[in-house]
């Protein structure tokens, strides 16, 4: 959780770069997008604001989805574009929450109020499922990465063992089960006819406050965005969790915001079942995120402690391996004391 956003210079270079390099050319804005993502510039509201003052100052012309780039952005253009954008984004000064985030609120009010506000001390395990998850975004990440080699399943076999080794003594799962989880996600990949694929970008929605970094973000020949969400664990008998959704929707408004398109679905992957799941997006699911980012911010600025979680089976899903569980063990004596 972050109050305000501070702009990299790098990122405006990098996009005034990208435009200069598109001189005397006509581009597509989704083109223009995919260049920018790939050069991990997180939030396409820095384009537009730029070419909007580029359009002012007759440096482009656009029509439609079309950019035709008429003069070279000069230093001092440059320079105002860098000022500019810093005082229209210091102008919008909120709470900037990520979806995980969001998730974990939902789980338990207290235990955010923990982490985020009060920054009580964390106990991290040595072993087991935090590490899981580290072996597995990082053989997920350099699968991404390598996708466009030949030999797939060489490739798949390296990088299992590579992601293993380098969290060597602090896992529970095993070198041939992260090798299937990527063939599985490969499988559904080829599918789909995703032509275009990148893994860990982090996004920022200025308009909403939100930001993150999707899994996965995929586009297929049809132009269509769909985000992908890669879970540890298992689906329970009852369904989806109800966290990892709310998640699964804040990086769908990320990417559509980025895009400027909107995500009708995504998929999220367990790593322990045996399928994808598609996740189709309602406007109702965006906006009971948005709901609960307002909620979240509340607590936060009141600083008043929340209640704990009012999930069923609380003990086992939230409290159970709880980072905080101590500082919040602490509050409940406090409680109960001042009760007597």
């Amino acid at each position: 959780m972050r109050t305000e956003i501070e702009i990299d210079d790098r990122d405006i270079v990098k996009i005034v770069k990208t435009i200069n390099n598109h001189l005397n050319q006509e581009i597509l804005i989704d083109d223009l997008l995919l260049e920018l993502l790939n050069k991990k510039v997180p939030s396409s509201d820095y384009l537009f604001i730029i070419l909007s003052e580029l359009q002012e100052k007759k440096i482009v012309d656009g029509k439609h989805d079309h950019l035709f780039i008429k003069e070279s952005i000069k230093e001092n253009v440059s320079n105002y574009l860098k000022k500019k954008l810093s005082r229209e984004v210091w102008g919008k000064k909120r709470i900037f929450v990520t979806p995980l985030e969001i998730g974990k609120f939902y789980q338990c009010p207290r235990r955010f109020y923990l982490e985020k506000v009060v920054l009580s001390r964390q106990f991290k395990k040595e072993y087991g499922g935090v590490w899981d998850g580290e072996v597995l975004h990082l053989a997920v990440k350099t699968f991404i990465d390598n996708i466009s080699e030949k030999d797939v399943d060489k490739s798949i076999n390296k990088i299992s063992k590579m992601s293993m080794g380098k969290f060597k003594g602090k896992t529970t799962i095993t070198e041939k089960s992260v090798a299937d989880f990527l063939i599985k996600l490969h499988e559904l990949i080829k599918e789909e006819n995703f032509n275009f694929l990148t893994s860990e970008r982090t996004l920022l929605s200025i308009k909403r406050g939100v930001m993150g970094t999707p899994d996965i973000i995929s586009i297929n020949e049809n132009g269509e965005c769909v985000p992908i969400d890669i879970k540890l664990g298992r689906i329970d008998k009852i369904g989806i969790k109800k966290e990892h959704l709310l998640q699964n929707v804040g990086e769908a408004l990320l990417v559509e915001d980025f895009f400027r398109k909107k995500i009708d679905r995504t998929y999220l992957i367990y790593f322990q079942a045996d399928s994808a799941i598609k996740v189709d997006l309602t406007e109702r699911m965006k906006k009971e995120f948005m709901l609960l980012k307002k909620e979240l911010e509340r607590v936060s600025t009141k600083k008043i402690i929340p209640p704990t979680s009012r999930l069923e089976n609380a003990e086992v899903r939230v409290c159970k391996g709880c980072h905080v569980r101590p500082a919040c063990e602490n509050i409940e004596e406090l409680v109960k004391f001042s009760g007597r």
